[in-house]
């Protein structure tokens, strides 16, 4: 799986000076350097989902789906966004669900994989066997979701009842945020082939911006109390 994580091992953008000044540190307070930069990372990746930009400052690809009202892509996950593990050496920024997280993956790069119900059913985070909503299952049916039922030869749009009974409420997310916002080719409930553009938020641009970064950071926590 492409990676949905962003890892920051400060040693690799300092100079030697820095370095030093680094490893002098208790590592209470070289955490403290990780935590800052990694919250930082967090604050400039959510003002690019804010702004609708790549990394690289070019607009978000849009979505497949055109309409007025739309929330902005990516919001779900830019609030979800947090520092999942921090010690003395590496700071990690992610997702802690990981489902989250994988969702996170096929939107940042842009990958085409074919995901199954058992797979959605061991990230479930809801409780077990929580069905989709009918407010989910009306939206599916909106968005011309197919399945080919029992007795039936080719793919139809399954009613509402169906759907209920069916979906799971995990999956049902997965499917709208799929039709809105991507291509799926659906062989039935229990497996989808998925494709999405990529938009690119999370992170920093270059390892310049992302030395100066931490050489910012680190220069204030030598200056600060200690």
């Amino acid at each position: 799986m492409a990676r949905s994580t962003f890892e920051l091992d400060a040693r690799g953008y300092l100079g030697v000076r820095e370095q030093l000044a680094l490893l002098s540190l208790p590592p209470k307070l070289r955490r403290r350097l990780l935590n800052n930069v990694g919250k930082r990372v967090r604050t400039m990746s959510r003002k690019r989902i804010r702004e609708q930009r790549n990394l690289d400052g070019t607009p978000f690809a849009p979505r497949k789906a055109e309409g007025k009202g739309k929330k902005k892509m990516e919001a779900g996950l830019g609030k979800l966004l947090q520092i999942t593990r921090v010690d003395a050496e590496v700071a990690e920024l992610g997702w802690r669900n990981g489902l989250t997280r994988w969702i996170a993956s096929q939107q940042h790069h842009g990958n085409s994989e074919r995901r199954t119900a058992a797979q959605m059913r061991r990230w479930n985070t809801v409780r077990p066997g929580q069905g989709a909503t009918e407010k989910q299952a009306k939206r599916l049916r909106r968005l011309g979701f197919r399945v080919r039922q029992a007795g039936k030869k080719s793919l139809t749009r399954p009613p509402v009842a169906w759907i209920l009974q069916h979906v799971q409420y995990q999956q049902a997310g997965l499917l709208i945020r799929i039709l809105t916002d991507g291509n799926a080719e659906t062989s039935g409930a229990q497996s989808w082939e998925i494709t999405l553009p990529k938009r690119q938020f999370l992170g920093v641009n270059t390892d310049r911006d992302t030395r100066l970064l931490v050489n910012q950071v680190l220069e204030q926590i030598l200056n600060s109390p200690r």
